[in-house]
């Protein structure tokens, strides 16, 4: 014979075993999200990235312009001196419009102070950057995904004066950030 539980009993027992359930929920979700986080924080660590020269090359290299944060540490301090101060002309060298544009807006916003735009009249798939004084900005090509670097420019593919020009980029499709937005 079963004994037959009072009404406030039949409630506490139901109660009990309905924390127990939750509790067991919520563990089950801090678990998940301390995997999620760990696998987040061990998976960006990936990417051996090596410079040597001025080409940065990297399958899992990151635009610094675009996705730096300000909880980010520096992970180590440039080995030259970086100059704000040269004069660079950003050629718009794809088929959407605005993107040398919106490169100036990045590169004012990284302390770049003069820079100007224009057209190329082409097209690339490659980002061509062409530094008329060696040393001068190349830490500008870290910014671009594989850039090429050119050693001579034919100044007829542009539709601004690029006499006094320390460094000219040509972006090309692959860092065409108007299109990827």
């Amino acid at each position: 014979m079963k004994k037959k539980q009072s009404a406030s009993g039949l409630f506490f027992s139901m109660f009990l075993r309905a924390i127990v359930v939750i509790l067991a929920i919520v563990i089950v979700c801090l678990a998940v999200a301390l995997v999620r986080s760990w696998i987040k924080g061990s998976g960006s660590k990936t990417g051996d990235t090596s410079t040597g020269g001025i080409a940065v090359s990297s399958e899992n290299q990151t635009d610094n312009l675009l996705t730096s944060t300000a909880t980010e540490a520096p992970t180590e301090a440039p080995t030259q001196e970086v100059k704000l101060d040269i004069k660079i002309v950003v050629l718009n060298g794809t088929t959407t419009n605005g993107v040398a544009g919106a490169w100036r807006e990045q590169l004012n916003n990284a302390g770049y102070t003069a820079v100007e735009v224009g057209n190329y009249s082409g097209t690339t798939t490659t980002t061509l950057i062409y530094f008329k004084t060696p040393g001068a900005g190349q830490e500008l090509a870290s910014y671009f995904k594989e850039p090429q670097i050119l050693e001579t420019f034919d100044s007829g593919n542009a539709d601004v004066d690029l006499s006094d020009t320390d460094v000219l980029i040509v972006i090309g499709a692959k860092d065409d950030i108007v299109s990827a937005r």
